[in-house]
């Protein structure tokens, strides 16, 4: 090749050679400017310099040890977290509940009364009529136990629980003593078919109590045995099972009332003007100033004994209410008197608050004495609110039509059929009666029942 030809190509290749490092200057220059990530994409070659300072190549990245950036908690980890903050928060709930439940079960009065009293158990006065006995008591007895040894197993099931109230007369409440039991209860919880029965037991039916040898009133079984030995009697003549047992007195019954705001109640004007003399007595016993609480009679004026209306009671004036029997058809109305009232606090109860439920707790609780079990109450408690919701049975042994008037030992006294006062019971506690008249019914029918006017009772 010729001198002139090689300057020729030596000439473009300079040319070409100063355009590439133009080139590469250019670049050089915009890869700067965008901080080594900029639009290009193209990510720079480190010097060599660099290299020996950072000589952990970015190429290679099981070499790569720089240091990275702290992330925060996984996902796993903070669900963790969060899991053990409410264990935490349940526990200390739950260790709070046990704490409160304790402290209020631990208000109960749960002593036995052991206590025996034999002889005969004591009548009040006022109670005694001068009228003829009516029929003989050794015979009364004698058919009494023949009866006692015939009856069968006592009825009880696992949807039923059974809990006797036990109401304490005024007297024995203040004198700390125990006598003739004023309120005989039944309270009967049925979960399978959704029902709350009260049952009024009346006081004056007629007995016999083998383990004293002595025939009475049902409400002289306390006197003699306290609330074990009544809830056996009540055992033995009706033939379902007791299971539990709870006892209140008068001072309770007002805290009650008190807590709950007071009570409703239809009165009638001659029912205001007998609580006058039962309220005498309490506000005696309350160290109340005479006349404390009585209803004015301005509010019946002009109106009839029957008629009546409907008055917001307090505590004192409920429990007049509840003890009036000198009004109406004596203990017959008196036990339908005590059993709307309770139907009234239960009522008035399901509108408590958490504040008012501890005031009525710490309050009443120390005044009740019970064989219920902490577990037992426990359950009470849990199933509560459900309990709200049941329909609630009224129902009043013995019935009409099946019992006479009596007179022995001086004694008004009610002579039960127990055969088919304890069939009620079954009836409607354990069975499908609503009420009474549906019971009468279904006995009727199973037993072919007619009126008898030589007894006084339904026989065959």
């Amino acid at each position: 090749m010729d001198n002139d030809n090689k300057n020729t190509y030596n000439t473009q290749g300079d040319k070409d050679l100063q355009s590439l490092i133009s080139n590469a200057i250019e670049n050089r220059k915009i890869l700067d400017a965008s901080n080594s990530n900029g639009p290009t994409g193209v990510i720079p070659i480190p010097s060599k310099e660099q290299q020996k300072a950072d000589p952990i190549h970015e190429s290679d990245p099981k070499q790569d040890k720089t240091p990275k950036k702290k992330k925060g908690w996984s996902k796993k980890k903070k669900t963790g977290i969060a899991l053990g903050i409410i264990f935490v928060v349940f526990i200390i709930i739950i260790a709070i509940i046990v704490g409160l439940f304790f402290h209020y079960t631990g208000m109960l009065d749960r002593t036995k009364d052991t206590k025996i009293n034999s002889g005969r158990a004591p009548i009040n006065s006022s109670e005694l009529t001068s009228e003829a006995d009516t029929f003989d008591a050794k015979e009364k007895e004698d058919e009494l136990k023949a009866q006692l040894q015939k009856q069968s197993s006592k009825i009880s099931s696992e949807d039923v629980t059974n809990i006797l109230l036990i109401g304490e007369d005024i007297r024995d409440t203040e004198e700390e003593s125990r006598g003739n039991t004023d309120v005989m209860m039944i309270i009967s919880i049925n979960t399978k078919n959704k029902t709350i029965t009260m049952t009024s037991l009346m006081r004056d039916m007629y007995i016999y109590m083998a383990q004293f040898d002595e025939g009475n009133r049902l409400n002289s079984a306390y006197w003699h045995g306290g609330c074990e030995y009544l809830e056996q009697c009540i055992e033995d003549y009706f033939g379902i099972q007791i299971d539990r047992y709870a006892r209140v007195n008068f001072y309770s019954f007002i805290d009650i009332v008190e807590t709950v705001g007071g009570i409703d109640m239809e009165v009638s004007k001659a029912e205001a003007e007998g609580m006058k003399k039962p309220m005498a007595e309490q506000n005696k016993y309350l160290k109340n100033k005479k006349g404390t609480d009585y209803i004015s009679d301005d509010i019946f004026a002009g109106k009839n004994d029957e008629d009546k209306v409907k008055l917001h009671l307090n505590g004192n004036q409920a429990l007049a209410f509840a003890r009036l029997r000198y009004v109406g058809n004596s203990d017959y109305e008196r036990t339908e008197r005590q059993r709307r009232v309770i139907s009234e606090i239960i009522t008035e109860s399901k509108k408590l608050n958490l504040v008012q439920l501890d005031k009525l707790l710490n309050k009443v609780l120390p005044e009740i004495n019970t064989d219920l079990t902490d577990g037992e109450i426990a359950n009470l408690l849990l199933n509560a609110f459900d309990y709200m919701k049941y329909d609630i049975q009224q129902l009043r042994i013995p019935a009409d039509g099946y019992f006479t008037n009596e007179v022995i030992y001086s004694m008004d006294v009610l002579n039960p059929d127990f055969a088919a006062n304890s069939a009620f019971i079954q009836y409607i506690v354990y069975g499908s009666c609503k009420n009474i008249d549906e019971a009468i019914k279904q006995y009727q029918e199973e037993n072919a029942y007619n009126y008898s006017y030589d007894t006084g009772y339904y026989g065959y």
